[in-house]
């Protein structure tokens, strides 16, 4: 790629005066609301070096057609400049009929942070286009420990979303290598996995207890169940991963005998580090108990809606909304658990002096947390 660009100049596009100030201090009274705002928050090193890319790939393709599979992360903001900056989209709402079928060798296609399937690459690599991955490293890192899995013999357990695009690149790898998979969106599911293990449940109450698309094609329960390896989604709850990984194994050796537990299951902590840092950083502001907790990012964003849990968990009013136009008489907000677009009336404290914490996923630009926090400040 060419030296033109300078990769700083993404984040400084972004950058935001109000939120570097709350950064540098975690805290700022205005009025009688005190504003909270974690260490660790917003743009992760991955999705600066995704964004960067794709504006080193402007530069050293000039005027090819340049598209992307789908978002390059999961914000609309940040997705809506890169289609003012001319990037068109092969799959959703603003691709144009045939694009991903008639693709050709001027074209050039940029690979998400989250990666793509299997599938996908080989259509790129047969149309002969060229082919900018922005794969976040961190996405590699599981991609690597499930092939071992495989090479071992081991069924991958996934605590991932169903649908999600890293869950479903690491599904289709699975599946090119001849290997199997479970996907596990929460502790509760795993508990279903472990009644199975334990012989408390059978294999259609294990699948009605799961959701469409869980386990991989021709799955079966007697030999597919016999050793199994843990990864993470990487922007799951860390704590959640390891309840789970920490239930099938007890579940193993309940069935099997502790003895046993070095053939049959393998653990290996994938989450992402800026995903650990940004939940942890979000813990210590929540226990100081706001009397609000917003997080900002868009609905699709995975690690987004996991900082929300972390505020929910420990009793603190908490709201994953998408920017500032969430904000008014009632708040527009994603449901921690159905993913339902919700609006609620009454979500801003009356109690004055009013504390308000804030949190923002790592795919949120500064800019549109300084604009929530700015239009928080109008209403209260």
């Amino acid at each position: 790629m060419s030296q033109q660009f300078d990769p700083s100049l993404v984040r400084q596009s972004y950058r935001c005066e109000l939120v570097e100030e709350l950064r540098s201090t975690g805290s700022k009274v205005v009025g009688d609301v005190t504003l909270l705002i974690p260490k660790s928050l917003g743009f992760c090193w991955g999705v600066d070096r995704a964004l960067a890319m794709v504006q080193e790939a402007r530069v050293e393709y000039g005027a090819r057609p340049m598209w992307l599979i789908s978002s390059i992360i999961h914000n609309p903001r940040v997705n809506a400049d890169l289609r003012e900056q001319g990037i068109g989209f092969l799959r959703g709402e603003y691709s144009p009929e045939g694009a991903w079928e008639n693709l050709s060798e001027n074209d050039v296609v940029i690979v998400p942070a989250f990666s793509a399937t299997v599938e996908d690459m080989n259509h790129l690599r047969d149309r002969g286009v060229a082919i900018v991955d922005t794969t976040c490293p961190w996405v590699i890192k599981p991609h690597k420990r499930t092939m071992r899995y495989v090479k071992e013999g081991f069924t991958t357990v996934i605590h991932g979303t169903v649908g999600h695009e890293e869950t479903e690149a690491t599904c289709s790898l699975i599946l090119s290598e001849g290997g199997h998979f479970v996907v596990v969106y929460s502790i509760q599911e795993a508990e279903c996995l472990a009644a199975f293990i334990e012989g408390e449940a059978n294999a259609d109450e294990l699948v009605g207890s799961l959701r469409s698309g869980s386990f991989s094609l021709g799955f079966d329960f007697d030999a597919h169940m016999q050793h199994l390896g843990v990864i993470n989604q990487t922007t799951m709850l860390a704590g959640e991963s390891r309840a789970i990984g920490e239930r099938l194994r007890v579940a193993l050796s309940n069935r099997d005998g502790e003895a046993e537990l070095e053939n049959n299951f393998r653990d290996f902590d994938t989450i992402c580090r800026a995903t650990q840092d940004n939940q942890d950083a979000a813990a210590v502001v929540a226990e100081k108990n706001p009397d609000l907790y917003l997080v900002v990012g868009g609905y699709d964003s995975s690690n987004t809606k996991n900082l929300a849990r972390v505020g929910q968990r420990l009793g603190v009013p908490s709201f994953h909304i998408e920017g500032p136009h969430c904000l008014g008489k009632q708040i527009e907000y994603r449901h921690r658990s159905s993913g339902e677009i919700l609006q609620r009336g009454d979500w801003l404290p009356s109690v004055r002096p009013l504390s308000v914490a804030f949190s923002a996923g790592a795919s949120t630009p500064d800019t549109l947390l300084g604009e929530v926090i700015e239009r928080l400040l109008e209403l209260s």
